[in-house]
């Protein structure tokens, strides 16, 4: 039991901290451009990413355990995972729609930007390659899902801050934006190894 406690917990801090999935891993940036902009829009892309990812792996895992696993079928992997990702968003989209259209027509832009992203293709892949148990599965889905969220907030915030200050002309834009990223990914370079499982 403690065992589990502690894996479990080392599945969380690894997905919040030291593999990160937009800092660290670099997988969660194909969002559309206001998220690295506007907090209120970060968290909104950043919900709609942590859903999408937490369902993709659930789908993933079971796709990978009861077909592709039972039946040798192991190479077609990632090609299975290319499907269910944007299957899963295009389902999700048009549940949204049909079911709560408020919420569709705040979050539609958000879930199709999210159909390119890597991230909930990249968490299912890396439960497989790991042979993550359900469990840990969908904590490394939830955790990596809020810390991508977290990083995406936290650098739109950042922009707001890094606009009001001067900067020289040479680094205005996108030069500066990069290197606050790499200053933020840097400060997650000490967590790294906090991974506590196998």
């Amino acid at each position: 039991m403690m065992n589990t406690i502690l894996e479990l917990t080392g599945v969380a801090l690894a997905a919040l901290l030291s593999e990160n999935l937009v800092l660290v891993s670099c997988m969660g940036i194909g969002t559309h451009r206001e998220s690295f902009q506007d907090p209120r829009e970060a968290i909104r892309t950043g919900l709609c990413l942590t859903l999408v990812m937490v369902l993709g792996v659930l789908g993933g895992w079971l796709l990978n355990f009861l077909v592709l696993l039972r039946f040798g079928l192991t190479y077609f992997q990632v090609l299975a995972f290319a499907l269910l990702i944007p299957g899963l968003v295009a389902g999700l989209r048009k549940f949204f729609k049909v079911c709560i259209p408020e919420l569709s027509r705040r979050t539609d832009e958000n879930l199709a930007s999210i159909s390119t992203n890597c991230a909930a293709l990249g968490s299912a892949l890396l439960v497989a390659q790991r042979s993550y148990g359900l469990d840990s599965a969908l904590i490394f889905a939830l955790c990596g899902g809020i810390g991508a969220t977290l990083a995406l907030a936290s650098f739109a915030s950042l922009q707001k801050e890094v606009d009001l200050n001067r900067c020289p002309r040479a680094f205005r834009g996108v030069p500066i934006q990069l290197i606050t990223a790499g200053l933020m990914a840097m400060a997650l370079v000490g967590y790294y190894g906090l991974y506590l499982g196998e």
